[in-house]
């Protein structure tokens, strides 16, 4: 009774080793397939660089299936549609004469383009300074033409609502100049500069025109919104 006791713990103990093989084989062939879907995707765009980067994330494959060995030399990948989308699909061919197979692998791609995000939550009327914005990457889908990717647009202008951390800067969302700021009047002709101060009568993103106090003689000039407290007059 005992050596048939000792047999079965030795099958069980030996059947238990092979599954863990088998599931530890699986897996790897899980893993490396998943790893050619996604190496494909990316070999189908350009390098990335600083202003752009390819995120490609592959659907999760079931690490209990038999997926016929790595078939290393004998694989190929094509796109199942000739268009590159966001959602798309990887078809892996296996061609050895022994054990052939074809695999399709669902793959979403996401282009990421450089922008600028605020790196803590920003409150209404607060001056933006350079440890308020941080450099990151965001979906191009999420990217407007109103959104500012100019550090010196963004530091040193006011926030004209609450800017919640990692959102990006819109043009909507700012202000050089405050009804009111004392600016800098820099008023230039051919032969001629003047620099000084005054007060902002009107609002002003950049390039906009507003009206100006000389804060001297009192005389209101129109400018132009050259950068944070800056209107350039052009006599």
């Amino acid at each position: 009774m005992l050596q048939i006791i000792k047999k079965i713990s030795c099958l069980v103990l030996w059947g238990l080793f092979i599954f863990h093989l088998t599931a530890n084989a699986t897996q790897a062939e899980a893993d490396f397939l998943s790893n050619v879907a996604k190496q494909y995707m990316l070999a189908q765009f350009p390098t990335s660089s600083p202003e752009k980067k390819y995120v490609v994330k592959v659907a999760k494959l079931d690490p209990n299936r038999n997926y016929g060995g790595k078939c290393s030399g004998y694989l190929t990948a094509e796109l199942q549609n000739a268009e590159i989308k966001k959602s798309n699909v990887v078809k892996i061919t296996c061609s050895r004469k022994e054990n052939p197979y074809v695999i399709s692998i669902p793959v979403t791609v996401s282009v990421l383009r450089a922008s600028i995000v605020a790196a803590s939550n920003i409150q209404r009327g607060n001056v933006i300074t350079p440890g308020m914005i941080e450099d990151t990457y965001v979906n191009e889908n999420t990217t407007t033409a109103s959104v500012i990717n100019d550090k010196d647009q963004l530091i040193g202008s006011k926030a004209k609502k609450d800017i919640r951390a990692g959102e990006q800067f819109k043009i909507s969302d700012i202000t050089l100049i405050a009804k009111g700021d004392i600016v800098t009047i820099e008023a230039s002709s051919k032969n001629l500069y003047i620099k000084t101060q005054g007060i902002a009568l009107d609002e002003g993103k950049l390039n906009d025109t507003i009206q100006v106090r000389n804060s001297k003689t009192g005389k209101i000039v129109t400018g132009i919104v050259e950068g944070p407290g800056i209107v350039r007059v052009i006599f």
